[in-house]
């Protein structure tokens, strides 16, 4: 029997995590999104001030009616105002006033990170598949209290992420995430921006590491490229490296393997280095069937699911540093289309 696979809109999809993480409190926030970029469409289209200026107002009001949805079902959600506890005593105005301020500002926190997320999403296709509830409830537990809006951007993109890719990020690297501050963050940042990675498919990534240029990374041989010795520490102690600073891997693959009879070509398989594709080319004598072992500061299974969701920064001079330490081994490091 052929089974099919189902595409369908990734806002549908989006809609069904919010509805297994929050309830039907999430439609309205997703509804106001799309108002506003269907607003935005129309104004560029439309002629004229006036035609401009009605379909701004018309954007405004379904926007406060959607948004003053979205405040009645959360604060259904708290329930009924001036409602007490019964007991020896009654809950006071003030703790009743706190609890409303909290959950109200977890809302907030929440639908900024559902917004962004649709916007992550656009106009996608993704897989219909039902949402893993289990997972939805630990996101939307952790993510309540995020209020930065630099790890909100990282949060939706996980949540982008899931929605496009079920299982992509584990439950166990939304812990990780959940107990990682903005100055983590922007070390992490630092540190993808300067790996090297092997992708086998569009979304199975085997090994990212940041070579240490023929040195130790354990004894600051990547400081002057801002992971000093205590930045691998933190980094290490938030799970997302693993502990050996030198370890090594097998780059022999982007050189080149050949497979079949001694006439047949030989294959390279492209590594990933700031957002573009490369693949080493020897030069002279150097072989391309021999071992080349790549060490350095790698990825641990969490800082990988992670590194999909930030973007990398440009260095210009570690990327020169890195072609310089590889045309040391004589290889050359050529763009792959």
């Amino acid at each position: 029997m052929t089974s099919f696979n189902v595409s369908v809109p990734a806002i549908e999809k989006l809609l069904d995590h919010l509805a297994s993480g929050v309830g039907a409190v999430g439609g309205p926030w997703i509804a106001e999104w799309r108002a506003k970029k269907e607003a935005q469409a129309a104004l560029i289209a439309a002629e004229g001030e006036a035609e401009r200026l009605r379909i701004l107002t018309e954007a405004r009001t379904e926007s406060l009616r959607a948004y003053a949805l979205a405040q009645t079902q959360a604060r259904a959600l708290l329930g009924s105002p001036g409602s007490t506890v019964q007991g020896e005593i009654d809950v006071s105005d003030m703790i009743t006033a706190r609890i409303r301020f909290q959950e109200e500002k977890r809302q907030r926190n929440i639908r900024a990170v559902a917004e962004q997320a649709a916007y992550e999403l656009g106009d996608k296709q993704v897989e219909d598949r039902e949402p893993d509830h289990d997972w939805t409830a630990r996101f939307f537990s952790d993510v309540q209290d995020v209020s930065s809006e630099e790890m909100q951007l990282l949060w939706s993109r996980v949540l982008a992420g899931e929605v496009e890719r079920p299982g992509r990020t584990s439950v166990r690297t939304l812990g990780i995430l959940k107990n990682i501050d903005k100055e983590t963050a922007n070390l992490f940042a630092r540190l993808c921006s300067l790996c090297i990675s092997i992708r086998l498919g569009s979304d199975n990534l085997v090994d990212a590491r940041v070579p240490s240029l023929g040195k130790d990374a354990a004894h600051n041989a990547l400081k002057n490229f801002g992971l000093a010795f205590g930045v691998l520490n933190v980094l290490n102690e938030h799970g997302l490296i693993i502990s050996d600073y030198n370890s090594w891997r097998d780059y022999r693959m982007c050189i080149g393997l050949q497979v079949g009879s001694p006439s047949s070509q030989i294959v390279r398989i492209p590594f990933q280095f700031q957002g573009a594709a490369w693949i080493f080319e020897p030069v002279g004598a150097r072989s391309n069937t021999s071992q080349f072992r790549v060490s350095g500061v790698t990825l641990s299974q969490a800082g990988m699911e992670l590194s999909r969701v930030v973007e990398p920064i440009a260095d210009e001079k570690y990327a020169r540093a890195l072609q310089a330490f590889f045309a040391s081994q004589s290889l050359r490091m050529t763009s792959f289309s």
